[in-house]
């Protein structure tokens, strides 16, 4: 397999084959990340990309996850080609997912999105990591609550299955309730089957560790995060969907069905809040991106 550089895919895609059809980041602009600074981004050729299908064809997984951070990038020709090979050397993949950001879901027409499902497109992962129009101005997400309602909606009207991905913490402890229920709006508006939830965690050398350092950025504390996690669920009004907050940078791992287990997961952040518990909360040490 040609793989460049560290490969990063969604907690739900660990027994996936990953194929790699970006390197790093096509934005790379967004302040708390670090994960494709030293990344040159660029679509690889795609005859490296269909050997590596059909090398990986002999492993039998039942997923395939396009990777890198903004696969969806890919110009659609190339995505289709990419797409056919994996149903004609794997036929038996059960689901092909994909990273996609809002830019590379708006450059598609509804239409180009339905003929990527067709050919087996199952999930596109969209990290939105917030709804608070003030924070993805300070963040430098470089799209605005509106886009990423139009592109949540145009992903589920294409009928792919849609997972939001949103940052506890991203907006620091002066909005944080204020992103929490921003958040739960633009969830509200599109309605995705699922919502992955991770921590921010501050990483050296970004533009946000920069901002903590000099004082103008101050992350929620555990307990606080844990209300912001209660004001979002408080807010969220997603009739049928799968909320998850099992990714390695959060404290407290919840796996909610909504709305059936709303309620008792909110009766159980409301109950660590009261009592001030934090001794069931992951360890820093054992928290990861």
């Amino acid at each position: 397999m040609h793989y460049e550089g560290a490969l990063y895919r969604p907690p739900s895609e660990s027994q996936s084959l990953l194929v790699q059809l970006t390197t790093g980041c096509s934005y790379n602009r967004c302040t708390y990340c670090a994960m494709y600074q030293d990344v040159q981004f660029r679509v690889k050729p795609l005859d490296e990309v269909l050997a590596d299908i059909k090398e990986g064809a002999l492993y039998r997984f039942r997923r395939v996850f396009l990777c890198d951070g903004d696969a969806l990038i890919t110009p659609q020709n190339q995505l289709v080609e990419v797409l056919k090979a994996v149903r004609e050397h794997m036929p038996w993949t059960e689901r092909v997912g994909i990273y996609g950001d809002t830019r590379s879901i708006l450059k598609r027409k509804v239409e180009d999105l339905m003929t990527l499902r067709n050919l087996g497109l199952g999930i596109i992962y969209h990290g939105i990591e917030t709804g608070d129009d003030v924070t993805l101005k300070a963040i430098r997400k470089g799209a605005t609550a509106k886009q990423i309602v139009t592109a949540g909606q145009r992903v589920r009207e294409a009928g792919i299955t849609y997972s939001a991905i949103v940052m506890l913490g991203i907006a620091g402890r002066s909005r944080s309730q204020e992103h929490a229920a921003a958040t739960a709006e633009v969830l509200n508006a599109i309605q995705p089957e699922f919502i992955g939830v991770l921590t921010t965690m501050v990483v050296e050398g970004t533009p946000l560790s920069g901002d903590v350092d000099a004082g103008r950025f101050r992350m929620p504390s555990r307990l606080g995060l844990l209300e912001e996690l209660h004001g979002l669920l408080s807010a969220l009004d997603v009739r049928k969907g799968l909320l998850t907050t099992q990714h390695a940078s959060n404290y407290l791992p919840l796996r909610v069905v909504l709305p059936y287990e709303k309620e008792q997961a909110m009766e159980l952040l409301k109950d660590l809040i009261d009592r001030q518990d934090t001794s069931t909360l992951r360890p820093d040490c054992a928290r990861d991106l």
